[in-house]
């Protein structure tokens, strides 16, 4: 019976996560910000971009807008056409997306305001941003403890 608490609990963050995040857009807005450790989705000299996430904090307060910013350049910098889309994860397993699994495209810089549900609190997750440039993927992995305040 333990599992069907959990699997609720899933269910209930991932409707709420999807349907939560407001859109993006590319403009030019600036924030002190931590970024976000890749995870090993590519050998790094195999791929012919940068992409970074940043956002305020570990920690976004529940019902709250926690802005993030992806960033896509090329290696000398410049910026670049890209796609992006955002899953929610407990663990390894994927229990929600931004905007219902969206697909953003973008050049350079995308900004998102996302609000995290009541759900998500108490559990440790993992907001995954995979963008792709040209056909190769990038996943951007950001520890996520939503809070109440």
């Amino acid at each position: 019976m333990r599992g069907k608490p959990l699997l609720l609990v899933l269910i209930a963050v991932f409707v709420l996560v999807s349907a939560t995040a407001c859109g993006g857009s590319s403009g030019t807005k600036k924030a002190t910000t931590t970024r976000a450790t890749p995870a090993p989705s590519a050998a790094p000299s195999a791929l012919s971009f940068k992409a970074a996430f940043s956002a305020p904090s570990h920690h976004p307060v529940v019902n709250k807008n926690w802005p993030i910013t992806v960033t896509v350049t090329d290696l000398s910098g410049k910026p670049v056409a890209a796609t992006l889309q955002m899953n929610v994860l407990l663990g390894s397993l994927q229990v929600g997306q931004i905007d219902n699994g969206k697909i953003y495209h973008f050049v350079g810089r995308h900004h998102e305001i996302i609000t995290w549900p009541q759900a998500s609190v108490g559990h440790k997750l993992t907001l995954q941003s995979v963008v792709k440039v040209k056909g190769k993927t990038k996943k951007l992995s950001w520890a996520v403890s939503v809070v109440k305040k």
